[in-house]
């Protein structure tokens, strides 16, 4: 049966072609893809895998990654954070029938539904302990005046006998991890210290010196088919996607891998999938409308809309023959 006998219209996309697409777009636009702190500009090596990005990119010197907050370091007396990095490092769909090789926890890909696999990586920069040793006193010192504070007992002059070096915001007088203190670890064998601006801070965070990280990578996957279906309130039919696994492979122990896949699959399934559901009106076209709107009537009214399965044909969307396939018939009724 060809395509079109129980259609007017047929469309289809290849899953080569989307997959073509999304290195694409990982190359023209690599910081859709890649996150890191502030630290990597200057230091593009501590990358857990090499941003490849297309020479465009490099030459109009776009932003390779995207900036994030360091993560605290919690209880801290003083801003201080460490150096991250996650990158998504492939992305690819596979359409029915399997092409890729999914976990056996997955088992086989069922007819009319998709595969999707990410592979991603993620650091992070953890100080060896020569570097906490030398912010050690720095934090106890702080501490120390914090508590004389809290008891009132601020002695006269503490100022002078200090930098004069405030961080920003710190609207109290107390010990301070100021221009001074980073002076004096600037001089220790591969110690350098930045601080962090950023809004609605109260003060300088300063990042732990970073060497190299600890990275690990993982990969994703995840299978998925479309449905149409009634949505409460809403009289129409609805397309809808839907996750039916998802593994995360080799991570361990198993009871964390549990529930990493159970909080992503929950993610996934209540809080991202529902909002890419779209009603049928949106998937009609109104030939008379549009044309009406170029200045020409057309005496009839002409609609465009998909085709309805399995009355029409059996599945649509259609996931087969490595394709994602879409059917559509016209109707035309009496006078526009």
């Amino acid at each position: 049966m060809a395509f079109t006998d129980e259609s007017d219209v047929f469309g289809s996309v290849h899953e080569d072609g989307i997959n073509l697409v999304v290195r694409h777009l990982m190359r023209q636009r690599p910081s859709l893809f890649n996150y890191a702190t502030t630290t990597f500009a200057a230091r593009p090596d501590l990358f857990c895998r090499p941003i490849d990005a297309a020479p465009a990119v490099l030459k109009a010197q776009n932003p390779l990654f995207t900036e994030q907050e360091p993560l605290p370091v919690f209880g801290a007396p003083f801003p201080l954070g460490i150096d991250f990095c996650v990158q998504v490092t492939d992305a690819r769909v596979d359409f029915s029938p399997q092409d890729i090789d999914l976990p056996r926890e997955l088992g086989e890909l069922p007819p009319q539904s998709f595969a999707f696999r990410t592979s991603a990586c993620a650091g992070i920069s953890c100080p060896p302990k020569e570097v906490i040793d030398e912010f050690l006193p720095w934090v106890e010192r702080e501490l120390l005046a914090q508590q004389e504070l809290a008891v009132g007992r601020v002695e006269e002059g503490r100022a002078a006998q200090r930098s004069t070096a405030r961080l920003p915001g710190a609207g109290r007088a107390s010990a301070t991890f100021g221009a001074a203190e980073r002076s004096a670890l600037a001089t220790k064998p591969g110690l350098a210290l930045e601080p962090v601006r950023g809004e609605g801070r109260p003060r300088d965070t300063v990042i732990l010196p970073t060497r190299q990280l600890q990275c690990f990578c993982l990969d994703v996957f995840a299978v998925g088919r479309f449905e149409w279906g009634s949505v409460p309130g809403s009289e129409q039919a609805w397309l809808k996607p839907r996750l039916d696994g998802l593994e995360i492979v080799d991570l361990g122990p198993q009871p964390l891998e549990d529930s990493l896949e159970c909080y992503v699959t929950t993610v996934l399934r209540l809080g991202i999938l529902p909002q890419l559901m779209v009603p049928m009106e949106r998937l009609v076209l109104d030939i008379t409308e549009v044309m009406e709107e170029q200045g020409l009537k057309l005496g009839k009214q002409v609609r465009l809309e998909p085709s309805s399965a399995p009355a029409d044909v059996p599945h649509n969307p259609a996931v087969e023959d490595d394709m994602l396939k879409v059917f559509a018939k016209l109707t035309v009724s009496g006078g526009a």
